[in-house]
């Protein structure tokens, strides 16, 4: 049996070839970019120096966070009693207010925030500078919005879906002249709507599109995959916004879509039924997991029984 990438290409030598299961893999799986950069600076920065922290998780994947905890990264609430040491800016980055405290502490920094998510804080601040009203098009309690929130002068307005958009209408809170960001990791699809409607009850709008393009590729890939198999697996942290956005976009072109964490939480029974699997994965988790995945797939012996397909769609 043919084991494949979504680009086509095949494992021949793969000593599990014969399974009678076709696994295909999403053409970008593991780290993005951005990930692997914050872990390299955090890995380079605990080998070089002492005494090094990090406010929060690095990125939201607990493999990770724990493996960099076991190395000497200190994970702490809050840095108001910190007077030394190298403090670790996480890859979602932090309101400029708590950076410039860090600094006026005489802290060293290493900022691991992704340059695409700085970029987003750029473009609000520039879209402030010309006199618009920042509107972020995102989850206000994510990270990466709260440090685009910091980067700023004037309050922002942060819209997730279009009720909250028709309620800020309402409330009088949206003002004529807008300028829009997206949160980096957010889909396309999910945020055409809200500019949709934006663009009819404001008299000036400016839009620059932040939305990560790596991010919208994997995601347009996912998708296609997705119509094409049985079964979609979407591997990942439940703490990443991103992986759950995907399982979520994923699960609209099959119902027959499950989140899971790693390779432990997959029982027989979830795929025993189902002849081609698709496996896509979020932004912070690691390859080896996204393999593991693969294999335990391909080591289950079991036939295909196409009448234990389950009646009811996965919830995730």
């Amino acid at each position: 049996m043919q084991i494949t990438k979504h680009d086509g290409r095949t494992n021949q030598d793969n000593p599990l070839h014969k399974s009678i299961r076709k696994v295909t893999l999403a053409k970008e799986v593991g780290f993005c970019f951005g990930v692997k950069r914050a872990i390299n600076l955090t890995r380079q920065a605990i080998a070089e120096r002492e005494n090094v922290f990090i406010v929060g998780d690095l990125v939201h994947n607990k493999s990770v966070t724990d493996e960099l905890e076991s190395k000497g990264l200190q994970k702490i609430s809050d840095f108001d009693e910190q007077r030394n040491g190298t403090m670790v800016i996480r890859a979602h980055g932090i309101p400029k207010v708590k950076l410039n405290d860090a600094r006026n502490r005489g802290l060293e920094i290493v900022n691991a925030t992704c340059p695409i998510v700085m970029r987003a804080q750029e473009a609000a601040k520039n879209l402030e500078n010309r006199g618009c009203q920042v509107v972020i098009i995102g989850d206000q309690n994510h990270a990466e919005i709260k440090g685009i929130l910091g980067a700023l002068d004037q309050p922002a307005l942060v819209i997730d879906s279009l009720a909250e958009l028709h309620a800020a209408r309402a409330e009088h809170r949206l003002k004529r002249k807008v300028g829009v960001i997206f949160q980096t990791t957010h889909a396309l699809e999910l945020c055409r709507e809200i500019v949709n409607e934006l663009v009819f009850m404001c008299k000036e709008i400016q839009i620059i599109n932040t939305i990560c393009r790596p991010v919208q590729m994997r995601q347009d890939d996912a998708l296609d995959l997705a119509e094409k198999v049985d079964l979609m697996l979407v591997v990942g942290s439940r703490t990443s916004a991103n992986t759950m956005e995907l399982a979520s976009l994923c699960r609209h072109h099959n119902p027959y879509t499950l989140t899971l964490q790693d390779e432990e939480e997959l029982r027989d029974e979830d795929f025993e039924w189902a002849y081609h699997i698709g496996i896509a994965s979020g932004l912070s988790t690691p390859e080896d997991i996204v393999e593991n995945l693969r294999q335990r797939i391909l080591r289950y012996a079991g036939p295909v029984i196409p009448e234990k397909r389950p009646q009811l769609s996965y919830d995730g």
